[in-house]
């Protein structure tokens, strides 16, 4: 089985080239099958598309065929679970995604830091959250440093998933509210330029030294909980 976090960062090389022409941003996934990553084109700075059939993966870098394997077409946001919390569909939360082991290009299970679950437990990749069904009592394995009493502030569920814990708990008198992030204005950072590399969840690479910040990049960082520090990184 490979690490989805052991991919995501590393540098692509063409062999026929024989230059390094990006490094990869995120996974492209369909459903739970893998198409492919987007990728930073060294070059021109945009993102762009690559098959995962064009992919050698090796300890340190990526190699594909050609330069030409890259395709120069508009790639929406990749889907990753990494960093996302995993809810079931009860409402319980199972921790968030510190993990994803791929398969033949499929998604075999998630750790998450209370426990692993595997694919067939996924019901849903989504955009801000993997929710989980349960098809028996034995489709959670607990991790070893899982906590049974986990605090709902460190779990920071959304507000929907609040309105369920809150309805259960009327008896302590007392409402649960998320604190609010202030958010410097993104006017005065757009265009700078970051002086050193900046990543997120799982080294998951948010913008690279010396490139010029943009507003999808502040929209990356913020949801990584990485702005601040972008904000110290940047000139």
């Amino acid at each position: 089985m490979e690490k989805l976090s052991d991919i995501i960062s590393k540098k692509v090389i063409s062999t026929e080239e024989g230059q390094e022409v990006g490094y990869v941003l995120c996974p492209i996934f369909e459903d739970k099958n893998l198409l492919g990553f987007s990728v930073c084109d060294e070059e021109s700075e945009l993102e762009k598309f690559l098959s995962i059939d064009d992919l050698l993966f090796c300890k340190d870098e990526v190699f594909i065929p050609s330069i030409f394997c890259m395709q120069n077409v508009i790639v929406e946001e990749g889907v990753s679970p990494l960093g996302k919390l995993v809810f079931s569909d009860d409402g319980q939360c199972l921790g968030r995604v510190e993990e994803c082991f791929l398969e033949k290009n499929k998604i075999k299970k998630l750790q998450t830091n209370l426990c692993e679950i595997m694919q067939k437990n996924i019901a849903c990749l989504g955009k801000d959250f993997v929710i989980f069904k349960k098809n028996n009592k034995k489709s959670i394995k607990n991790n070893k440093k899982s906590q049974k009493n986990t605090k709902i502030t460190e779990i920071l569920p959304k507000v929907e998933i609040l309105n369920k814990i809150d309805n259960e708990n009327n008896f302590l008198n007392f409402s649960l509210a998320l604190p609010i992030k202030a958010i410097a204005n993104k006017s005065t950072v757009v265009g700078k330029k970051l002086t050193k590399d900046v990543y997120g969840f799982n080294n998951e690479l948010i913008g690279k030294e010396n490139q010029i910040i943009t507003e999808k990049m502040i929209k990356k960082a913020v949801k990584h909980n990485k702005y601040n520090f972008l904000l110290f990184c940047c000139k």
